[in-house]
């Protein structure tokens, strides 16, 4: 049988020197202290709030195959436990990443002594438990009859933390912009007490093409896809909600509302300064940016919503439905194209305007343009 060796990456340091005594240590913190060869490793650490810590029970006596645990009082093989008494004398922790300050990581819920050998360090992985909750069938039967009956619920409890999580799935990251556009979002459907099906009956009007928009996509279900999305490209914080009879509410950030945020995380402005402006892109700078870029997003959707915001009822004229139109096939490149979209070049022959070197409109970060 072949032999493998394994090389500690650092160490514990806590108060519990028994292996008798492990069960008092997981309420109290630990330091883990990773050797300076392997200090590289922890770079972006900072962004998990668990981690998985794989250790070495340097002080664990023999191996047993079977073992009785004293509660229930059952016997078990050690496959099916979390004894110490292992054949590799491996162990694995799940614990929760308090601080850390250079090659040291605070932790708490760490079942280790002073002095295990730690071999591995990783982040912690739920996909399982999230792939499971998604496949349960019985919610599954509820998503294909209602599919947005997860995000309606945390709309209507005002779980603006949920939302932002799920709208970042699609966003790509966490900011402040994100973070404004669920706020309005969440607060507009909660004042109509509206609800999407995609079909156009509710509408959003945003008025910027940010972040901000994203968020007000995800809330409200209205994008561009199912035309209930409308742009005006005026440069604005601001939306409007609105049902089919064109009454609804707008609601816009108000002149101060960047102040007040840099206020309530004044710390950011100095990294932001020194990553962005300045380039500095060292590992541990790079660490604490993204991690207080972090709390500075989900710390927005706990200021009070008033003094970020205004709120008016308006009434807003509404387009028709919009049109199904046919499509052709252009004569050139051979694609599908939406006929009102395309060039008459002879008798029932079409083109499209890339292969026409027709001028076309197009959204980007910059706005509408040709």
């Amino acid at each position: 049988m072949e032999q493998y060796t394994f090389s500690p990456v650092g160490i514990v340091q806590n108060h519990i020197e028994k292996p008798d005594d492990y069960r008092k240590i997981k309420e109290k913190p630990s330091t883990i202290e990773v050797y300076e060869t392997y200090e590289e490793a922890l770079t972006g650490i900072e962004a998990n709030d668990y981690l998985d810590i794989i250790f070495y029970f340097h002080q664990s006596e023999p191996a047993t195959m079977t073992e009785t645990h004293s509660y229930p009082g059952v016997l078990r093989g050690v496959f099916a436990s979390r004894s110490r008494r292992r054949p590799n004398l491996i162990g694995h922790t799940t614990v929760k990443l308090l601080e850390r300050k250079g090659n040291k990581l605070l932790v708490q819920g760490l079942d280790a002594i002073s002095g295990t050998p730690v071999l591995d360090i990783k982040n912690c992985d739920t996909s399982l438990f999230a792939y499971e909750y998604e496949q349960n069938p019985v919610h599954q039967n509820k998503l294909k009859s209602s599919p947005r009956i997860d995000i309606r619920n945390e709309i209507f409890a005002n779980r603006t933390e949920s939302l932002m999580i799920k709208a970042a799935q699609s966003h790509g990251h966490y900011c402040p912009g994100l973070a404004l556009g669920i706020m309005a979002a969440t607060h507009a459907m909660n004042h109509l007490e509206a609800e999407s099906d995609g079909m156009e009956d509710l509408l959003a009007i945003t008025e910027t093409n940010n972040c901000f928009a994203d968020g007000v996509q995800f809330v409200t279900g209205c994008t561009f896809g199912n035309n209930a999305l409308i742009f005006k490209d005026v440069g604005k914080t601001a939306f409007t909600l609105t049902q089919r009879d064109g009454k609804g509410v707008r609601i816009a950030s108000r002149p101060e509302s960047q102040q007040v945020i840099r206020e309530a995380f004044p710390d950011f402005r100095e990294l932001y300064k020194k990553v962005v402006e300045e380039q500095d892109h060292s590992p541990e700078i790079m660490a604490e940016y993204r991690k207080t870029a972090l709390d500075r997003a989900f710390g927005t959707l706990s200021i009070d919503f008033h003094k970020l915001f205004t709120v008016k009822e308006v009434e807003t004229e509404i387009p028709e439905y919009a049109k199904i139109h046919d499509s052709v096939i252009c004569d050139r490149c051979g694609e599908n194209i939406m006929k009102t979209r395309a060039r008459n070049t002879g008798e029932d022959t079409w083109r499209c305007l890339p292969c026409g070197d027709d001028p076309f409109y197009k959204l980007d970060g910059n706005g509408i343009r040709l």
